[in-house]
């Protein structure tokens, strides 16, 4: 089986090796427990493998993003000005805002973005031989959509043209305070090749970030939850054999 290095080696391992080619996986926790951290480790890993990656920002501005993830270590400026990173900015769209990168032809030009969001991932990927994308993330888009139906068919578009160009995507979503669910809208899951889920748990008086994965398919992989840091150079998952 092909697989795809995730960029963080304790979600490999329990893997068996990375998510295979070709799956979207759900990103999914509650607010502060590293859902954009991790997808944006897993773009990096493409981009220092020489593979060219499309991030979907419905939610924060991309300048803004590469900041905080410059903290980290990672230049994702460096890899838009090369052609590597290809960005849809939907956050400034929203906000009535022209993009600050490079991709002004592919920013969605209403912010009723479902309506040519597919459209513009499906040029992107196809003209720039993308191999990952990051969709970041579905409370943004939904709150253009409102019924419940028309994100599923949307997600559902998505996904089907991920698929067809066997890109490996990391979708990103919330879990609302205090539910047991998987997602804020309890479609996302369904949809999705896999499930990554994270978590803040409290133990002996401090907070604890944890991480699990709760569903992969074509693979076997380990069900337990592992405790995670986020470190300099990001995510690194503890007690993973």
């Amino acid at each position: 089986m092909d697989r795809v290095k995730t960029g963080v080696e304790g979600l490999d391992r329990i893997l068996g090796g990375g998510v295979p080619r070709g799956s979207s996986v759900l990103v999914t926790g509650g607010t502060g427990t590293g859902k954009t951290t991790l997808s944006m480790q897993f773009l990096m890993e493409g981009l220092r493998n020489y593979e060219n990656c499309l991030l979907v920002t419905c939610e924060e501005e991309p300048r803004r993003l590469y900041a905080e993830m410059k903290q980290l270590g990672w230049d994702f400026e460096k890899y838009e000005k090369e052609g590597k990173l290809i960005v849809i900015d939907a956050a400034s769209t929203k906000a009535g805002m022209l993009t600050t990168t490079s991709y002004r032809d592919f920013q969605p030009r209403s912010a009723n973005i479902d309506l040519d969001l597919v459209v513009l991932m499906g040029r992107a990927i196809k003209e720039y031989n993308v191999r990952r994308v990051v969709l970041d993330s579905v409370p943004a888009l939904a709150l253009r959509i409102g019924k419940p139906e028309a994100l599923r068919e949307l997600l559902f578009r998505v996904y089907s043209m991920l698929e067809r160009f066997e890109c490996t995507s990391f979708v990103v979503t919330e879990i609302p305070e205090g539910e047991g669910s998987l997602s804020r809208y309890g479609v996302e899951e369904f949809l999705s090749s896999g499930v990554v889920k994270l978590s803040l748990q409290k133990e002996g008086g401090r907070w604890v970030r944890k991480m699990q994965v709760v569903k992969m398919r074509g693979t076997r992989h380990d069900l337990n939850e592992y405790a995670f840091e986020i470190t300099e150079g990001g995510i690194r998952l503890q007690g993973v054999a």
